[in-house]
């Protein structure tokens, strides 16, 4: 690599955390300081349903992003991320994240998207359910 293309890489390698399989990103009920996004690998968000052990709500993969709700509503996490395979996150804490939104509109357009389109899935789950999640 040489170039733009390799400053490009070494820059984003900076920003880059790794994580082994089965490491804990947070839990649920944690507070919440930071969002994450996937660069390699993939990530399951689970809850705790009652004592049935931890239910998955969504596989995640590269290019998905978890944790934002927290940055929102500075309400205590709502589920447990957990690595599935070796993995690559790129974490925004607040300030960065709160940067991001104000200066990229878009961005804050892509995350109302997708906390949108999770609701709508949740919706579907619990219609298909009967009430359940």
């Amino acid at each position: 690599m040489t170039g733009k293309k390799a400053d490009e890489t070494l820059s984003l390698q900076r920003f880059l955390q790794s994580y082994p399989k089965s490491a804990v990103i947070f839990e649920e009920g944690s507070s919440g300081n930071e969002m994450y996004l996937i660069h390699t690998g993939s990530v399951a968000l689970t809850t705790q349903q009652n004592d049935s052990g931890p239910v998955t709500l969504a596989v995640l993969k590269p290019g998905d992003f978890f944790g934002e709700m927290a940055l929102v509503d500075d309400a205590p996490r709502s589920a447990s991320a957990v690595t599935i395979e070796d993995t690559q996150l790129i974490t925004l804490d607040r300030a960065k994240f709160l940067f991001t939104v104000q200066q990229q509109p878009q961005f804050a357009l892509s995350v109302m998207h997708t906390l949108c389109q999770r609701l709508r899935d949740l919706d579907g789950r619990v219609a298909a359910s009967g009430g359940t999640p």
